[in-house]
């Protein structure tokens, strides 16, 4: 199995990242270029994954992102 290796700053492109503030790959957040979303996970719907994408989620610098583990 592949280490994850967790990244601070900004990811390379808009969109949604593994981003965590505890390292947690099943947290999911949208990057818009500047802020980061709330956090989305597998079992929410695509309707709550929506909203929480508008939502920002505050403290942004501690927040850490990896790999897209669906690419």
């Amino acid at each position: 199995m592949k280490k994850t290796v967790w990244h601070s700053g900004p990811p390379p492109e808009i969109g949604w990242w593994p981003a965590s503030y505890v390292r947690s790959i099943e947290s999911i957040r949208w990057w818009d270029g500047v802020t980061w979303s709330q956090a989305a996970f597998p079992s929410d719907t695509a309707e709550e994954a929506a909203y929480v994408a508008k939502s920002d989620c505050g403290q942004q610098d501690a927040i850490e992102w990896t790999e897209r583990w669906w690419v």
